[in-house]
């Protein structure tokens, strides 16, 4: 009777330590494949902000104040480094459930149509900063915070800190959701200030799109 418990006793620690042995090999497959997926997510954000520099940057080489051209090289840069509809989604806040296709499909092309107004004629600004990335990390699975400093080459503004929050969807192309400037989200900005106009007009999803239309027709 002895021996034979002393045998189930070892055949049981036998299959606790081949029980112990694969959930630590488990383990070390789950734990090694995470800093892969991350390291690639984040590899792919850096390449799009690496990207949109270095478009930035030749586009003030041939920038010749051509206010025409400006637009074309801005509405190109914005569409193919930013998630339109992304910012547009988000920026509504609640009241995008309750919009209906026409009014969605309006307020993204007078979102889009703002932000390209806005940085076209802002563009000058940027003239002298180089932009240097400080570092990057993973927010999830499905976005990259992309920190760096834009400096003025001359010394005569102070640095800027920017925040580029990317949305990696792989396999889609990673794309700009929101910039965050002295740590300041544009994108959260431009949410309070659309919420507000809603409220204010009743819950009315057609109130915004209504009051960004007139803005643009100020600028």
């Amino acid at each position: 009777m002895i021996y034979v418990h002393k045998g189930e006793t070892g055949l049981t620690k036998t299959r606790t330590w081949r029980t112990c042995v694969l959930n630590f090999c488990v383990f070390i497959a789950l734990f090694l494949s995470i800093p892969a997926q991350a390291s690639s997510q984040v590899e792919a954000a850096n390449r799009l902000i690496r990207n949109l520099v270095g478009d930035v940057e030749n586009y003030l080489l041939a920038d010749s104040g051509d206010i025409s051209k400006r637009t074309e090289n801005i509405t190109k840069l914005l569409d193919t480094h930013f998630d339109i509809p992304g910012i547009a989604r988000f920026s509504a806040g609640p009241y995008w459930r309750a919009a209906n296709e026409e009014e969605r499909f309006t307020y993204t092309q007078s979102i889009r149509e703002a932000l390209i107004g806005t940085i076209a004629r802002n563009f000058d600004q940027l003239v002298g900063l180089r932009f240097s990335l400080i570092d990057s990390q993973a927010k999830g699975k499905r976005m990259v915070l992309v920190r760096g400093i834009f400096r003025d080459k001359a010394g005569q503004r102070p640095p800027v800190s920017v925040g580029w929050r990317v949305i990696t969807p792989h396999p889609a192309p990673a794309k700009v959701l929101d910039v965050e400037i002295e740590n300041i989200s544009m994108l959260i900005t431009q949410k309070q200030e659309n919420i507000a106009i809603i409220r204010k007009n009743g819950g009315r999803f057609s109130a915004l799109i209504q009051a960004m239309k007139q803005r643009q027709q100020t600028q």
